[in-house]
């Protein structure tokens, strides 16, 4: 909630997710992998995790597609929640053996570290790419679900949207993480809310569109 408060930019309507997914509140349960190793303040935070997981549930997702692995903590738990013949795609800047976040210097992490030696690493490929310079068809779509969670910078942000729409499967989602607290994903988003239905998950950063089954 204290992330919430800090919103500064986006306008957007809030929703409740059951708005968005009639019956979903009929789903059943998903597994929540490692809970107190996500780094809070940059990782999803665990309601908007579950709202995630919950969609790639109920929707019966099978190809996932993640911008930004940053220490892998969302793509272990998506690949927890998808079958077992589904797949996550995670794609991060040119390998590395640390990093630090952008937003704190002095948390260093390595890609991927937390899904390392799990079970659920069979779902998972790591993806070393720029999302905004590469060709997303070699990312292996299309997709069922796509989430938005890279550079928050708006040229990247627009960028990764409109390629996102391009490798969506008709009926697919996407979310993009840290809108309203970042203003370049709060511009992109609502530029693209122009011509797209997308609203945001009350009491989260999560914005998130619908597609429509042809």
């Amino acid at each position: 909630m204290n992330a919430v408060r800090s919103w500064s930019s986006g306008k957007l309507p809030h929703v409740m997710l059951r708005d968005l997914f009639p019956g979903i509140e009929r789903c059943g349960s998903i597994v929540v992998q490692k809970p107190e190793a996500r780094v809070v303040g940059f990782s999803l935070d665990l309601l908007e995790l579950v709202h995630v997981l919950t969609v790639a549930k109920f929707s019966g997702a099978r190809s996932i597609l993640e911008i930004g692995t940053f220490d892998g903590f969302t793509a272990l738990n998506l690949a927890a929640n998808i079958p077992r013949e589904g797949k996550v795609r995670t794609v991060d800047l040119p390998k590395s053996t640390e990093k630090v976040s952008p937003d704190n210097p002095y948390a260093p992490y390595r890609v991927g570290s937390q899904f390392e030696g799990e079970p659920e690493t069979a779902k998972i490929e790591q993806l070393w790419a720029d999302s905004t310079k590469d060709d997303w068809q070699s990312f292996g779509g299309p997709f069922d679900m796509i989430l938005i969670d890279g550079s928050h910078v708006y040229p990247d942000v627009k960028s990764d949207s409109a390629n996102a729409l391009r490798h969506l499967r008709p009926a697919g989602t996407v979310f993009w993480h840290d809108y309203g607290h970042y203003l370049g994903v709060s511009k992109a988003v609502d530029e693209l809310a122009r011509d797209h239905s997308i609203a945001v998950i009350k009491g989260t950063r999560l914005a998130c569109f619908r597609g429509i089954s042809s």
